[in-house]
């Protein structure tokens, strides 16, 4: 879980805001259900809540609980929209085929793995299809603010699809 904006009212610089909001995302790896974090957390959240009291404080004068003014602190999590992560089965057929293609080709394999998620693939999987990721251009350049890729690549992923295709025809 990152935060990574915070925003509040504005007010003089030696008033603490009533209020704040915190916004981040929660980068799973694909091993877990992003349904069952989102609870967790949630359950975590009502926790807080239900025992705001209890948190540690800086003195006397630093509170969540003040009674007097009937005012009690709290969180509230919200979530936008969610999705899993990806992974890939390496021990399926596509996954070998892949590797021998890309070895045909390029002459090494060199598996790895980034965390991200794409929604479309995660689906795929949910179905019961066989969903490989891959990419034969400059990682480096992958999102870059000048993102671009060489013919010699696409030329280089090409050969290795044809090679996919055959193998699997062979196999038919």
């Amino acid at each position: 879980m990152k935060p990574t904006q915070w925003s509040y009212p504005g007010g003089v610089i030696n008033q603490i805001p009533g209020e704040c909001t915190i916004s981040g995302d929660v980068r799973l790896t694909p091993f877990y259900n992003v349904n069952d974090v989102t609870k967790k957390l949630q359950e975590y959240i009502d926790d807080i809540n239900d025992n705001i009291q209890k948190l540690e404080t800086r003195g006397p004068v630093s509170k969540y609980v003040l009674s007097d003014e009937n005012l009690r602190g709290s969180l509230t999590l919200t979530f936008d929209e969610v999705s899993s992560g990806v992974a890939c089965d390496l021990n399926s057929r596509g996954f070998h085929v892949l590797c021998k293609a890309t070895e045909e080709v390029v002459g090494n394999v060199k598996p790895f793995s980034v965390a991200g998620s794409l929604p479309l693939i995660r689906e795929l999987q949910d179905e019961g299809f066989d969903v490989q990721a891959c990419g034969y251009g400059l990682m480096e350049t992958y999102h870059a603010k000048n993102e671009y890729c060489l013919f010699t690549d696409m030329s280089q992923g090409y050969r290795v699809l044809a090679s996919i295709v055959a193998q699997l025809e062979d196999s038919e």
